[in-house]
């Protein structure tokens, strides 16, 4: 399929401005808002947007983050909250979806209806069900969700998992695709123990203070994993 005319996918700040959704592969979305690509071609353009100063996002990091991607979706494909894949392309890295021309994150920071408490239900029901099946999935913001036409959420960015009992990646990875205003979040989860990282403390903190869904952070789905 050929994406040379396709429209980067950008999300919306908290303030409702355009911006990069992600740091790892490049989102693009076709002419018509039906299919989002998830391309892990390396270089691409997106992710060269804010700067070409980035000596660790290296082919290296993006194929494993590929392969990350493939395991996780294979592994979740059967889920009501999998996406609809409509075509991989192997040699050239790329994973077409269909779409329904926003993600959540579209819907949250823009005044579309969508009651809250279905959403906060949504997201609460799939998070539950992937840590009860043993991974902890790290991309749980409304970008990487979006409704499909029977107003069922759906989950993309399966490239952020780890399993639950053993949560760790190499910190190259990891340095490769985050961004510079997120660092902190690489140095409160501790140091690399053999250029290792646990994320496992990453994740929980993700879960009880970082991440929003509009005013609303995902303490109350922290309290119900982890009894707290």
């Amino acid at each position: 399929m050929d994406t040379n005319n396709w429209n980067p996918y950008l999300k919306l700040s908290d303030e409702g401005h355009p911006c990069m959704a992600q740091q790892t592969y490049e989102p693009l979305v076709s002419p018509d808002g039906k299919i989002f690509c998830k391309n892990y071609s390396w270089p691409n353009d997106y992710q060269y947007r804010e700067t070409t100063n980035r000596p660790l996002y290296t082919d290296e990091v993006v194929e494993w983050f590929w392969f990350n991607e493939l395991t996780y979706l294979e592994l979740f494909k059967d889920k009501p909250y999998a996406p609809e894949i409509i075509d991989i392309d192997y040699a050239n890295r790329k994973i077409f979806l269909k779409w329904y021309g926003v993600s959540c994150n579209q819907i949250i920071y823009r005044p579309h209806f969508w009651p809250q408490d279905t959403w906060l239900k949504q997201i609460k029901d799939i998070m539950l069900d992937i840590y009860n099946e043993g991974v902890y999935k790290l991309t749980m913001y409304p970008h990487c969700h979006y409704i499909s036409e029977d107003s069922n959420m759906r989950a993309i960015d399966w490239y952020g998992c780890v399993p639950v009992e053993e949560p760790y990646i190499e910190e190259k990875y990891m340095q490769g695709i985050i961004h510079e205003t997120a660092q902190f979040r690489l140095d409160e989860t501790g140091a690399a123990v053999d250029s290792v990282l646990n994320l496992e403390t990453m994740f929980k903190r993700s879960l009880g203070t970082h991440v929003k869904w509009g005013e609303n952070d995902m303490s109350y789905i922290y309290k119900e994993i982890f009894n707290a």
